[in-house]
């Protein structure tokens, strides 16, 4: 089961697999400052990858904590492996928080800087380098999701997680899962506060000044609803509170209304406000976009657990009711797309 979220223009996936397995070009191994790639998804990587790779390694030592070493993939079908260090084996050294924050923005940073298209990352320091798992989860998310709300030109990022046989609530996966819709919906979020407060800057022009009022007090209700997403989930039951809490659809809604006001309205009509509008439009889309993929990811979890069997009909009918409303979001963000598109032709 994998899940996709919109932040901006980047995909971020979260889901099951085996990382050596993944299409994405870049591939982020866990190990210690001498790549001796020992267990996990580094001795996975190391052989599929084959010799080259384990010779390209060794002329990278030896490393420190924290640093983030670049290979060849050998044999994988990627084109490169990143080599994030969790362990120093020197001064028997293991991750704290600032260090995997600071592995997840140095693998970023590297990508970008190739000019890579994708990149696929496991659940960093969690294994070998025992850094507490539910709190790992939360900080690699988080910063992933962080990331791509400033920006990117990574096209997609994949959180790949070990495979499970049959879900439970209190599994480990399931709350990467749950965490990771909490931080797309609240880095989709701050985007849209940053349109909202881009169209309420031109709000001050003579024409528009009535709709300031309206814009100030929404542009206010998604920092509510982007602070309460930022709070730190320990578990499976916090994410669906600051979820509920939130109410990130009511404001992406309300973003979407209001800028089809100022995009319905003649005498409101200029290029560059016309711009902020569907930008504002598109980013509001987004948002309920990735809360529509958050409600899916849960009703699906809750599908896995009975395995194939005697799934409740109201499930089912929930499952597609959320699917068509996906499928509506998404048709929505093409035409506006295709929209802003003709405005720079």
């Amino acid at each position: 089961m994998t899940t996709t979220y919109r932040i901006g223009s980047s995909l971020f996936r979260v889901g099951y697999g085996d990382l050596a397995e993944s299409a994405a070009e870049v591939l982020v191994s866990s190990d210690d400052n001498y790549l001796t790639m020992g267990g996990g998804v580094s001795r996975a990587l190391s052989v599929k990858g084959g010799e080259a790779l384990r010779l390209h390694a060794r002329k990278l030592l030896p490393l420190a904590l924290g640093d983030v070493g670049v290979t060849t993939a050998g044999l994988l079908p990627a084109k490169y492996v990143f080599h994030a260090v969790t362990i120093d084996l020197d001064r028997n050294l293991r991750p704290d928080t600032t260090c995997i924050r600071q592995l997840v923005n140095r693998s970023l940073d590297l990508a970008q800087t190739l000019r890579v298209r994708s990149i696929a990352l496991p659940a960093l320091g969690t294994g070998n380098a025992m850094f507490p798992l539910y709190e790992g989860a939360q900080i690699l998310v988080q910063t992933i999701c962080d990331r791509l709300a400033d920006g990117s030109s990574l096209e997609e990022v994949t959180l790949t997680l070990p495979p499970e046989r049959k879900l439970r609530e209190s599994d480990l996966g399931v709350f990467y899962q749950r965490a990771a819709s909490l931080a797309a919906v609240g880095g989709q979020t701050r985007r849209l506060a940053g349109a909202v407060r881009t169209l309420e800057r031109s709000s001050r022009d003579e024409a528009l000044e009535q709709l300031r009022p309206a814009l100030q007090d929404l542009l206010q209700e998604i920092r509510d609803v982007a602070g309460i997403l930022r709070q730190r989930p320990r578990s499976v039951d916090d994410v669906d509170r600051l979820q509920k809490g939130a109410l990130a659809g009511d404001a992406s809604r309300r973003a979407v209304v209001l800028a089809d006001d100022v995009l319905m309205e003649p005498r409101w009509r200029d290029s560059q406000v016309e711009r902020k509008a569907l930008q504002t439009r598109l980013e509001g889309l987004s948002t309920l976009l990735n809360v529509h993929y958050g409600s899916l990811n849960k009703l699906e979890i809750e599908q896995a657990r009975y395995g194939g069997a005697g799934v409740p009909v109201i499930l089912h009918n929930q499952i597609s009711d959320v699917e068509a409303e996906i499928v509506r979001v998404e048709e929505l963000m093409r035409a506006t797309r295709r929209k802003i598109n003709q405005l720079g032709s």
